[in-house]
């Protein structure tokens, strides 16, 4: 289930960090610390585990501004609304988001005041085995390279597999047991990208994370195969690093 947030800033020329995603990330455990804490911590701390790894289940959105601008690194809310995003397949997540919305007077992201305009649910799509997407927030996955570090995919790259089994995990984490379809394949839209290059523009972005520079892209993209696999990263995000603001999209 998906909600969506308008939130007002309470003071004008409000700023925010260029890189907000962590703050945006506590301000959701924030919240639903506000009607269960046990929730909030057990899921920051430890999550749902498939083969060795551990998922929050969780995806967000980039901030989407009406009018803003850059200010000495930081940017400046010419207009005090903003809208967010907040994914989940869990209810128990979305329960308590809920219930904490409400029991809030007021958000903190980076230290600005905001107060809650509207939340609204946002219907899901009807999944099918080929789906087109744009991007919400940038999509990311990594390997490691020969001298042990990591390496970003581009969209040079075969995502296909890399995808696949990670939402594999993601499905195993929330139910417990495989799909019955595990297929999957994945197109970036290449003309988009040749678009982009040929325009100057980056169809990816490098955000910082409390130091840790992470790239993900931006471009739209296919999947086919499993509508099981297909809707599990449309609720939970795709690819890595979903609760820290990555991997949202919509048809």
């Amino acid at each position: 289930m998906r909600v969506k947030l308008t939130l007002q800033a309470t003071k004008p020329a409000t700023l925010l960090p260029l890189n907000y995603n962590h703050a945006v990330a506590s301000l959701i455990y924030e919240t639903l610390g506000q009607a269960s804490t046990e929730f909030a911590a057990r899921l920051h701390d430890e999550g749902f585990t498939s083969d060795g790894r551990s998922f929050k289940l969780f995806t967000f959105s980039r901030l989407n501004v009406r009018r803003s601008r850059v200010k000495e690194n930081q940017l400046l809310l010419e207009d005090p609304t903003i809208t967010l995003q907040i994914s989940s397949p869990l209810a128990e997540f979305i329960e308590h988001f809920v219930t904490g919305l409400f029991q809030s007077e007021s958000f903190n992201i980076a230290g600005s005041r905001f107060t809650l305009q509207q939340a609204e649910t946002l219907p899901l799509p009807t999944f099918t085995e080929r789906m087109s997407f744009r991007c919400l927030s940038p999509i990311t996955e990594s390997v490691r390279d020969e001298e042990g570090g990591t390496r970003f995919l581009s969209p040079e790259d075969k995502w296909s597999e890399i995808m696949r089994r990670n939402l594999l995990r993601k499905y195993n984490a929330l139910h417990g047991h495989a799909p019955s379809d595990d297929r999957l394949s994945w197109t970036w839209d290449q003309a988009y990208l040749a678009e982009a290059n040929r325009r100057g523009r980056r169809a990816s972005a490098l955000i910082d994370i409390r130091g840790i520079k992470i790239r993900g892209w931006l471009a739209p993209f296919t999947v086919e195969g499993s509508r099981e696999l297909i809707e599990i990263g449309y609720e939970a995000g795709f690819g890595a690093r979903n609760s820290m603001g990555f991997g949202m999209a919509e048809e």
